[in-house]
């Protein structure tokens, strides 16, 4: 997903002992937020309290998201549920808004809760692919998602992340142990659905 600037929030900063602090967002007065029309006609997403604003997309990650999205459908049908850039809700200060997301149950499950786990969650990568590939995945880790996918447009190409662990004592985060780089000519299945088997290139504009 295409990531623009940082929107600072509209609350003025909160002394404390040590001087003034940043305020961070809560997830649910950031889920809030939508109520005042603050971002009519904007998509954000939070990450650690800040609220973010992103980019139109361009064509290729439309059509990349479309791809994706038609074949997660026919990869999983009962019980499960495919998210297209709905929440997803990752701790009390993270919002990240994935592309698509592969949750359990069906899509009434969530019509009061927001789900905070999925068995599959796909980026689309414009110009975001360093967040993604860092920040998003530390998030998703944390969140316990098994497997973890961001299609790379620019370099025509799809990142799995597998694995999550918890990195050292003393870090307080969660990484992902398996990272793999295929090529569009390479096939992949998702851990929750391995009989369904798609090329890099099938997912691709």
């Amino acid at each position: 997903m295409p990531v623009a600037t940082i929107t600072p929030p509209p609350k003025p900063s909160v002394p404390s002992a040590a001087g003034w602090q940043a305020y961070r967002w809560t997830i649910t007065a950031y889920r809030n937020l939508g109520s005042t029309g603050l971002f009519d006609d904007v998509k954000t997403m939070l990450i650690d309290g800040e609220i973010f604003t992103m980019v139109m997309p361009n064509p290729p990650h439309d059509v990349a998201l479309g791809l994706t999205d038609s074949w997660l459908r026919t990869a999983f049908t009962a019980g499960h549920h495919v998210r297209n850039q709905m929440g997803f809700d990752v701790g009390t200060r993270n919002g990240p808004e994935p592309d698509l997301a592969v949750v359990k149950g069906s899509i009434r499950d969530y019509a009061t809760r927001t789900p905070t786990y999925a068995v599959l969650v796909v980026e689309v990568a414009e110009s975001s692919l360093f967040l993604d590939t860092t920040t998003k995945a530390e998030l998703y880790a944390t969140a316990g998602v098994p497997d973890y996918w961001v299609i790379d447009l620019e370099n025509r190409r799809l990142l799995v992340f597998r694995d999550p662990v918890p990195l050292p004592a003393g870090l307080g985060a969660t990484a992902y142990r398996t990272r793999l780089t295929l090529g569009p000519a390479d096939a992949v299945a998702p851990l929750a659905a391995p009989h369904a088997v798609v090329t890099v290139a099938g997912l691709l504009p």
